[in-house]
């Protein structure tokens, strides 16, 4: 049974028109405004040629504020781009919003989508809670509304990497989140591909997104970085490790180093207890060489320096590798 939505009326945050519907052959996404430019994009900014095209083909046209990059999106801000992609994918018109005050600015966009999965059959819908769409939604809600959006229209999204759930740091199983790495609309919110699910995003990255959607020529090929030595350590790439501020991103290639360093010098006589000539072994030369390439020192260390086992993190990197470094 549908849901009805009973929140208050809210200010319009994304100023959006209705498209005709398309001809056949006709461009899905035509440029319809032209763009005046925001008193906060840059033309330095990263996401500037996104907010720009977002405006160009009415997506995203701003807020009385501007286009206000920085601002968490909301469900409902989720719900109202999520109709007007699939609008420009099918062709098939947004209904006007009914004048009345005691109806959300965004209903007639929940009532499209709604229609839209009722013909589909798609489970989509119900992974939303469509009664809290005020709240600021989450990057995997994000997702699931560009899935409403996509969902019906595969010809429009094809697979332009061929990554699988074991590729990806934190997406084990979600299909949903997964097709769009494969097709090349999200990246993630780092080079190994994290993709933050309970985070939420901002207007500038929901930009980004958006434009690739609508673009196929601005989607991404990806390759995610090795995220192997974290799992092999059990920290993630931004855990703290010193009081400076230095990361396990920077202190596993530290150790890494050191420790190939040293294999490289003993080679099949590799051994963490070995002493070497000053009296110092193996392990404590590792340990030594990673802080000193570092500039820090064990007394900086945090909670999860402390924590680290350089034996363990190694015999476990050979046993998920399969080789040595």
């Amino acid at each position: 049974m549908k849901k009805k939505l009973i929140a208050a009326s809210l200010a319009v945050t994304l100023c959006l028109g209705i498209l005709p519907a398309l001809a056949a052959g006709e461009e899905k996404f035509p440029v319809l405004n032209t763009y005046p430019g925001y008193t906060d994009v840059k033309e330095t900014d990263w996401f500037y040629d996104n907010a720009r095209l977002c405006y160009e083909i009415g997506i995203m046209t701003g807020t009385d504020l501007g286009f206000e990059p920085g601002k968490t999106l909301t469900g409902a801000e989720c719900a109202a781009l999520a109709a007007r992609l699939r609008e420009g994918l099918t062709g098939k018109a947004i209904p006007a919003p009914v004048p009345d005050p005691g109806r959300p600015w965004y209903q007639h966009y929940v009532d499209y989508l709604w229609e839209a999965i009722q013909e589909s059959g798609s489970s989509y819908y119900g992974i939303i809670d469509w009664e809290d769409l005020e709240s600021p939604a989450s990057r995997y809600d994000f997702l699931v509304f560009m899935a409403l959006a996509a969902d019906g229209n595969g010809d429009y999204f094809s697979n332009i990497n061929n990554l699988s759930y074991e590729d990806l740091p934190d997406n084990k199983n979600d299909n949903v989140a997964l097709q769009f790495y494969n097709w090349g609309i999200l990246t993630g919110v780092d080079k190994y591909g994290t993709l933050a699910p309970d985070r939420t995003l901002t207007r500038a990255e929901a930009a980004a997104m958006v434009a690739r959607m609508a673009k196929p020529e601005l989607r991404k090929t990806f390759v995610p970085a090795d995220y192997t030595p974290f799992t092999a350590a059990y920290l993630t790439p931004d855990t703290v490790m010193f009081d400076n501020g230095l990361t396990a991103e920077e202190y596993l290639i530290a150790v890494n180093n050191a420790i190939s360093a040293w294999e490289d010098t003993l080679g099949d006589e590799f051994n963490w207890h070995t002493v070497w000539s000053d009296g110092k072994s193996v392990l404590k030369h590792v340990k030594e060489d990673s802080l000193s390439a570092l500039g820090v020192t064990e007394k900086q260390g945090t909670g999860a320096y402390k924590d680290f086992d350089v034996q363990v993190y190694y015999s476990r990197l050979i046993d998920l590798t399969g080789e040595t470094l």
